[in-house]
């Protein structure tokens, strides 16, 4: 908020408003590291002052009709100035996937028809050898677009932006079809940073680990947005690597990281495999603490972080206190493991479309395999459901978008009858959502039963074997229904600690015998309906998209 807002103890009109109390509160804390804390630092006050000069350029007479401004880059300080200064300018961010191919990635500079975008190095030539017309303003202070020369004086400089201001535009990616851009105005935007600072207390002293991409909406509203609001440090990971990850969390003293589930369990294998490793009496301890880590959770009780502070130290992770994971179903054995030795990972869940996030556990009140109760502010109805009480999640509130760009027949698909179609099936129970999966991905036995491939995903995954997984429905020759199938990504490195299987020239055979009994043993556990039919397995990790969900499709 301006301090004229401030003064008056009202709500932030727009996300600059929204910074700019965080930044005048704390000019002298580093706001921003780049390159996993080795790369450009900027405190708050440089932050604001960037993000005044570039704004102030922005509203220069010959950027009067520009309405709309890219971003293409990987993470890095400033793709935050720069998404800061368009907002506050009272132009439109239209964020592009840095992880595209440049094919796709010039299909939706010109379905988007933008005249001018900034970007990091890597992409200038690109976009110039597009010859869409495109002005480029580039992050290299070596390039003779370097956007030093868009700067200009900070007392030039007029926030603009209001809460029906649309803030970004989020555009689907693809190379087939019309992509549709997801409107988010700042008020939504802001609703859902005030649901998500009363769900989760968050302040100047935590350090946010940034590391999906912030084009994506959950990153950008919980990874950058929410901390820089409130005065938190955030910091850019280096890679995705679980290595890398684990030693920028230690290096900058991380507090809270979000991230998608294949990260965290990524970080579970490796943990896990370090604890194998050790003697039969080390780990022996380490089951004995965690068994009474769990009897003190079933009494409401976190003995986690006591118990295994020397782990948490030797893993580097002494500081965290939080991870927050989202954007695909979270295995329960990996949020019982981390809860249990002292960090609360909490599961949310959301959609682009809803600025994003809907609900999120409370750190008080974590049940386990549930995303939380819905953010204050934000209504959640189950639309149809069946005697489970299960049916589709259905969302309203401030945080909601208003619709998809010049699309109305998909705005109407959205919202109907006041309410915003996710397209997600779940059910409420004690108060908290659960997810039980997503509408298309639903599988119809024979007997016409519906089969959740998310929940036998996750029954997979409880083995160390197997390191992804993808459940599909296939069509009976000649009969009715689908049967289950499987495609399984088995993890090597455990296959070669548990059967000696080579890693470089693994024995297939030897792997699909291993694989079979891990089936037969998840098939045992669940009605016969449910029950794997058949599967596949495949070395390579399966194809995802830039933040890391798996690309179903693909698959079916």
């Amino acid at each position: 908020m301006t301090p004229n807002e401030a003064g008056n103890n009202l709500e932030p009109q727009s996300l600059y408003a929204a910074f700019e109390s965080a930044a005048l509160r704390f000019p002298d804390r580093v706001a921003l590291k780049g390159d996993g804390g080795r790369g450009l630092t900027l405190t708050y006050k440089q932050v604001i002052d960037n993000v005044r000069r570039l704004a102030a350029g922005l509203q220069a007479p010959e950027y009067a009709n520009l309405r709309e401004v890219g971003l293409l880059s990987e993470n890095r300080p400033e793709w935050s100035v720069a998404y800061l200064a368009i907002v506050a300018s009272g132009k439109t961010v239209v964020p592009l996937d840095a992880t595209l191919k440049s094919n796709e990635i010039e299909t939706l500079l010109r379905v988007a028809g933008l005249t001018t975008i900034f970007v990091s190095e890597r992409f200038e030539k690109m976009v110039a050898d597009f010859n869409l017309g495109c002005r480029v303003f580039s992050f290299e202070p070596s390039s003779i677009n370097h956007w030093q020369s868009l700067m200009s004086n900070p007392v030039d400089f007029t926030p603009l932006a209001s809460r029906d201001s649309t803030a970004v535009l989020i555009y689907t990616s693809g190379t087939t079809g019309t992509p549709k851009a997801v409107i988010l105005t700042h008020g939504n935007i802001l609703a859902n940073l005030k649901g998500i600072r009363h769900a989760i207390h968050i302040d100047e002293h935590d350090v946010y680990l940034s590391l999906l991409p912030l084009h994506h909406t959950f990153e950008a509203t919980c990874g950058f947005l929410t901390p820089l609001t409130l005065g938190a440090m955030v910091v850019h990971s280096r890679t995705l690597k679980s290595k890398e990850i684990r030693e920028d969390i230690a290096a900058n003293g991380v507090s809270i990281m979000c991230g998608v589930p294949l990260l965290f369990e990524k970080l579970y294998h490796a943990m896990h495999r370090n604890i194998q490793s050790t003697s039969l009496y080390q780990r022996a301890i380490f089951q004995a603490l965690f068994t009474f880590s769990a009897l003190g959770w079933g009494m409401r009780r976190k003995w986690g972080r006591a118990l295994f502070a020397p782990l948490l130290r030797k893993a580097g992770m002494d500081k965290v206190r939080l991870f927050v994971s989202g954007a695909a179903a979270l295995p329960l054995h990996i949020s019982r493991f981390f809860c249990l030795i002292g960090i609360d990972l909490l599961q949310g869940y959301g959609m682009t479309e809803t600025s994003p996030v809907i609900s999120v556990t409370h750190p008080g009140d974590i049940k386990l395999g549930s995303v939380g109760p819905p953010l204050i502010d934000v209504d959640v109805k189950i639309d149809n459901p069946d005697e489970h009480g299960i049916g589709e999640i259905t969302v309203r509130g401030d945080n909601c978008t208003p619709g998809y760009r010049n699309n109305p027949e998909q705005t109407a698909e959205l919202w109907r009858d006041g309410w915003l179609h996710t397209g997600d099936l779940g059910r409420f129970k004690d108060g908290h959502l659960w997810i039980t999966g997503r509408a298309k991905n639903l599988i119809i036995s024979a007997a016409g039963k519906n089969i959740y491939p998310e929940e036998i995903e996750e029954r997979l995954l409880t083995s160390d074997l197997v390191l992804e997984s993808v459940i599909f429905g296939q069509k009976k020759q000649g009969r009715q229904g689908e049967e289950v199938r499987a495609l399984i990504v088995p993890d090597l490195e455990q296959l070669q600690a548990e059967f000696g299987i080579d890693p470089v020239d693994p024995d297939l055979n030897r792997i699909r015998e291993v694989l079979d009994q891990v089936v037969s043993k998840v098939n045992s556990e669940m009605a016969d309906y449910k029950r794997i039919s058949g599967f596949d397995f495949q070395l390579q990790e399966l194809e995802k998209t830039s933040t890391r969900k798996v690309k179903r499709f693909v698959y079916r």
